[in-house]
């Protein structure tokens, strides 16, 4: 994996397993190849003993100028770097994601292809749908223009193009950066030392280990991630 698209994974995960999972992809918004990216850490268990070095891996990542410390401005420049290949592949990445879409490959997303990806999604991750929630409803609204039922790869790229579609990826914004740096920074210096990154990620995991038996599970994460949007101020 390129340092690149990395650097976009690793500001999602570098602090916190709950933060990488706190935007669980839709159906909608996410292609084939960026859930393979994330790999198996966001569908997988993980133990408190691979956290430390999971992090330094990371770290020695971030840290583009080998100097034992990373900075927000290494950090953001990495996600400027991300953000500027997400672009360019955004037009890759959106064939992918309506190939995807459309299981019998008729040239159209329908409802019920939809609906039948999103199942299939819940079923890999462990999710749960919301009663009386219509998966992509939301999709056909943006997207099917002509309002027949049915979403052609012409409608699909134009709504794209609008940004009627957003193709996420695993970045994260600037204040969510800060914070989160914030946060790890313990000594309140303007870097981040090895030390103090592993001690936030291994807090991040306590806090998320609801059964407090040192394994991280998809479904504690999701839960973590969702008392962290509760607690959460308004932007």
């Amino acid at each position: 994996m390129s340092k690149h698209i990395l650097g976009g994974l690793v500001l999602a995960a570098f602090f916190a397993p709950s933060a990488a999972a706190s935007a669980p992809a839709s159906t909608a918004a996410t292609s084939t190849p960026a859930r393979h990216a994330r790999g198996s850490f966001f569908t997988s268990n993980e133990n408190r003993g691979d956290v430390p070095a999971r992090i330094e891996r990371m770290f020695k990542t971030l840290d583009t100028n080998h100097d034992g410390f990373v900075t927000k401005d290494e950090i953001r420049a990495l996600q400027a770097q991300f953000e500027q290949r997400s672009a360019k592949s955004a037009p890759t990445r959106a064939a992918h994601l309506f190939e995807h879409l459309d299981a019998d490959h008729d040239g159209k997303i329908t409802q019920e292809e939809i609906d039948s990806s999103r199942a299939k999604r819940l079923a890999t991750t462990g999710g749960t749908a919301k009663a009386g929630h219509r998966g992509g409803a939301s999709l056909f609204a943006r997207a099917d223009a002509n309002k027949d039922g049915a979403i052609t790869r012409a409608e699909f790229d134009a709504a794209v193009a609008g940004d009627k579609i957003k193709l996420r990826h695993a970045g994260m914004r600037g204040s969510q950066i800060a914070r989160l740096f914030d946060a790890a920074d313990a000594d309140m210096n303007g870097r981040l030392s090895l030390d103090e990154a592993q001690r936030a990620a291994l807090r991040e995991f306590d806090d998320a280990d609801l059964d407090h038996d040192r394994v991280l599970t998809p479904a504690e994460r999701r839960q973590a991630a969702k008392s962290a949007r509760v607690k959460r101020p308004p932007a």
